[in-house]
């Protein structure tokens, strides 16, 4: 080349370094001088005659090189950015950012077809397969059997080292003085003095203000290309994907998952086999409640709690051994004592309902669970402005102090007997027994009205006949006329009738009413058969009855009380259908035996406190379960050392275990149901589920079944024994029998009233 060429290279040259200092001063400002821009150049690599063309052209292509800085720029404008951000200089400047990723803290060394991109971002498009694990990923090295990826090769025992700190064979993180090697938790991590805070800590991010560390960062707020909210992205998007938030993040990428097949979020396992959420292990630890191993449901002051004892603490607030507030107990003393929160040093682990600052588990918004029922009662019962009606308050006030208000709140949201209650209010329908008669029946209703007699709106009735009543007045209409002239009367002037008057003396039971439908289902069958061999009632003649019993040998006892009303009423001729002779108890058990069952009643803690009690005074005095579950808790009574039971009219003297027992009963919890007692305070010896009700005869028995407890031949044995020792009249009037059963024991036993009989004819004389 001539001269000439290289004086006009030289000027070129100098003319592009001259652009290059004069625009990095307009840029930055009059406070950077010409020699310190020529200093920025030299270090950026971007001073020596090919960067120094190289950025000219891009410059003079791209004017706002500096302020937006293209993906396609030559690498020495990188440099030169990151180092006047360095200085201080990165209000005037743009820092460039990767073309797939964006991150502005890396080294941009390569080019790809979108642009300049970070080196992680290019290692990923040149995924490999791996020689070990045969997945597709980061290849870092080569050994004998062919490419390492990334995640094999941070196991490979040639890469492995002890860590000179804690000891463990890991992957090396940092490397000092030749042979100290430090693992990822031991390595000394680079720490500034916060911005914000003032706290030297790790840097989580650099602000204008400088370095803000991880509790004082706050994620850019972008829109979510998933859910479309402005919300801090959790996931840059790159490779066509949208930004993901924290909320959507959990679901962003779904996969099948190699345990359990399903396609649900979660992640790799070692960077390998993808696993849900739910099948992906869990590391476990030693609770430091229980000190069990499981896997936590958080950490607190006291350690790493378990679901469990997570629960259990949240639930049941206890004394706080420093302060003494009842509280949330997640600390624990050098001597072992429990702490609250602000006693642990963690005001923030309180758990204090924010309306009534009770202590427990929040259940939602802040707010206790009994407060939320609170809430929900008013809805369910008030009007549009939250009152509600007058009638109603004594419902509103116990379903608001329930002792399970979690179980309240779980009926008002999803059982249908509470939409039925909202709809009635909303309807503003009188509730009363009437009203609720008229809608059709349902267990929704019979509940409904359990709650309204236990809360004291409705007044406790006879509910078996009642539902007799309901029962019939159904049945008879679907009958045909001819049918209706005879049941109707029958069942209203012979069953209804005789229901009725042993309901007044409180002796019908839901037994009692199953036995008077069966008597009138019988009583249409036997009609019905008629009609099929065109027969008239009035005609019926003795063998057709015998057929028709010979046919439906279980209906005999159903249809004699039909029998006896035609005939009284003269609607058929004489007709005889004799019961079936009552057969002599068969199932007893031998005497030792019904000893060594009345003494594990007594003594067995195993057996529950229920069965214990029905046990004993089956085995004691012969009770059947249905009379036992009736039993009041205000028949039990002390007098003195001696405890009494009253069964029916008169006390009966109880064993002392016995009467304990009845005392542990009457005095503990008791009631299953939500509602403390009864509006109008009836309390069974044997509540039920609801406080108007008592345990059920049925599910009683099977409890005693499953114990080894037998009732019918435990209660038959029981009855020899009683007619045995004491005369059947005392007996009678004592345990509340009819004379008649008692004198029937007493043949059956061989016994006979003679001697009492004459015992009280010397009385007398």
């Amino acid at each position: 080349m001539t001269r000439a060429h290289h004086r006009r290279q030289a000027l070129e040259l100098a003319e592009a370094r001259a652009r290059l200092v004069a625009l990095l001063q307009e840029t930055i400002g009059p406070a950077l001088t010409a020699s310190a821009a020529q200093s920025f150049l030299e270090q950026a690599k971007a001073w020596r005659p090919a960067a120094a063309r190289a950025l000219d052209r891009h410059i003079s292509e791209h004017p706002d090189a500096l302020t937006a800085p293209s993906s396609f720029c030559p690498p020495s404008l990188a440099r030169l950015l990151r180092l006047l951000d360095e200085a201080g200089h990165g209000d005037a400047i743009t820092l460039l950012g990767c073309a797939r990723c964006g991150r502005t803290d890396r080294e941009f060394r390569r080019m790809t077809p979108e642009g300049r991109c970070c080196g992680w971002c290019v290692t990923r498009s040149e995924l490999k397969k791996c020689a070990r694990c045969h997945q597709h990923g980061h290849i870092v090295t080569t050994r004998d059997e062919g490419p390492i990826c990334r995640v094999c090769y941070r196991v490979d025992p040639l890469f492995l080292q002890t860590c000179t700190s804690c000891g463990r064979h890991v992957a090396p993180n940092t490397r000092r003085d030749g042979d100290t090697v430090l693992c990822s938790a031991c390595a000394p991590k680079p720490q500034r003095k916060c911005a914000r805070c003032g706290t030297v800590a790790r840097v989580a991010a650099n602000r204008e203000e400088g370095p803000i560390c991880k509790s004082c960062y706050d994620a850019p707020a972008r829109p979510c290309g998933r859910c479309g909210h402005v919300r801090a992205i959790s996931v840059r998007g790159v490779g066509g994907r949208p930004d993901i938030c924290a909320s959507c993040y959990s679901a962003a990428f779904p996969a099948e998952c190699s345990v359990c097949g399903r396609v649900r979020p979660g992640y790799k396992v070692g960077g390998k086999e993808f696993q849900c959420s739910s099948c992906a292990p869990r590391p476990t630890k030693r609770c430091g409640s229980c000190g069990e191993l499981g896997i936590p449901q958080t950490t607190w002051p006291l350690g790493p709690v378990c679901g469990p004892c997570y629960s259990r603490r949240r639930r049941n607030p206890g004394p706080c051994a420093d302060c003494g507030a009842t509280a949330v107990l997640v600390g624990r003393s050098d001597q072992g004592h429990d702490l609250c929160g602000p006693c642990a040093g963690a005001d923030g682990l309180e758990y204090r309902c924010r309306r009534c600052d009770s202590p427990g588990e929040p259940y939602s918004g802040g707010l206790c669970t009994r407060c939320v029922v609170n809430d929900r009662v008013h809805d369910l019962l008030g009007d549009e402005a939250g009152t509600i009606p007058e009638h109603l308050k004594p419902l509103a006030d116990a379903l608001i102090g329930a002792r399970h208000p979690s179980s309240v709140k779980y009926w008002i949201d999803w059982r249908p007997s509470a939409k039925l209650l909202a709809q009635l209010v909303e309807e503003q329908a009188e509730l009363t027994h009437e009203h609720l008669d008229t809608l059709p029946r349902s267990q929704a209703i019979n509940h409904i009205r359990e709650v309204l007699v236990t809360t004291g709106v409705l007044p406790r009735r006879q509910e078996a006949f009642a539902q007799l009543q309901l029962w019939v007045k159904e049945t008879l209409g679907k009958l045909p006329p001819h049918h209706q002239r005879i049941i109707s009367p029958f069942a209203e002037w012979s069953i209804v009738r005789d229901a009725r008057r042993r309901a007044d003396r409180g002796r019908y039971t839901q037994g009692a009413a199953t036995a008077d439908r069966q008597d009138i289902r019988i009583a249409t069958e036997f009609l019905t058969w008629l009609d099929d061999q065109n027969l008239k009632l009035s005609t019926v003649a003795q063998d057709d009855l015998d057929r028709w019993v010979t046919a439906h040998p279980t209906r005999r006892r159903g249809l004699h009380s039909f029998v006896r009303w035609t005939v009284a009423r003269r609607l058929t001729g004489k007709l005889d259908l004799a019961h079936e002779p009552n057969s002599l108890p068969s199932q007893f058990i031998a005497e030792d035996e019904h000893l060594d069952q009345l003494k594990r009643c007594l003594n067995d803690d195993s057996i529950p406190l229920p069965a214990r009690i029905a046990g004993a005074l089956t085995r004691l005095y012969g009770l059947s379960t249905t009379r036992i579950v009736a039993l009041t808790a205000d028949r039990f009574h002390r007098d003195k050392d001696d405890a009494y039971l009253t069964i029916d009219r008169h006390p009966v003297l109880l064993p002392p275990k016995l009467a304990r027992l009845i005392e542990r009963q009457i005095s503990g919890p008791g009631i299953r149901s939500v509602f403390h007692q009864a509006a109008d305070e009836t309390r069974f010896l044997l509540p039920g589920r609801t406080a108007s009700k008592p345990q059920d005869a049925v599910a009683l028995r099977l409890i005693m079944r499953k114990h080894g407890l037998p009732t019918l031949s435990a209660r038959n044995t029981a009855m020899i024994e009683v007619v045995s020792d004491i005369p059947p009249i005392v007996a009678s009037d004592l345990f509340g029998l009819n004379p008649s059963t008692t004198h029937r024991w007493a043949q059956f036993a061989q016994n006979s009233w003679a001697e009492y009989l004459a015992a009280c004819a010397e009385t007398e004389e």
